[in-house]
């Protein structure tokens, strides 16, 4: 079975070693990332744009943007120091 992120890499034509090169990481890390993930943000960059793909398939989703709440509700402000 093939991760989201081997079959990114096999789309762009790359073989693992070459892919690894490029991404300048070892083949076997790259392979451990390719089906576990944790990549840092720094090697997650280099390989979305060496494979031109998504970003999101490196990075776990607490890395993916989420949307902002509104904490108004919930903060209050301190009054200032008298």
């Amino acid at each position: 079975m093939t991760s989201p992120a081997q079959r990114a890499r096999e789309a762009a034509g790359f073989s693992l070693g070459d892919a690894a090169r490029r991404a300048r990481v070892s083949p076997n890390y790259l392979r451990r990332i390719e089906l576990h993930g944790g990549a840092s943000y720094v090697l997650a960059k280099r390989l979305c744009r060496i494979y031109r793909c998504s970003i999101h398939l490196f990075l776990p989703s607490s890395h993916q943007r989420q949307p902002e709440r509104s904490t108004a509700s919930t903060c209050k402000v301190a009054p200032p120091p008298s």
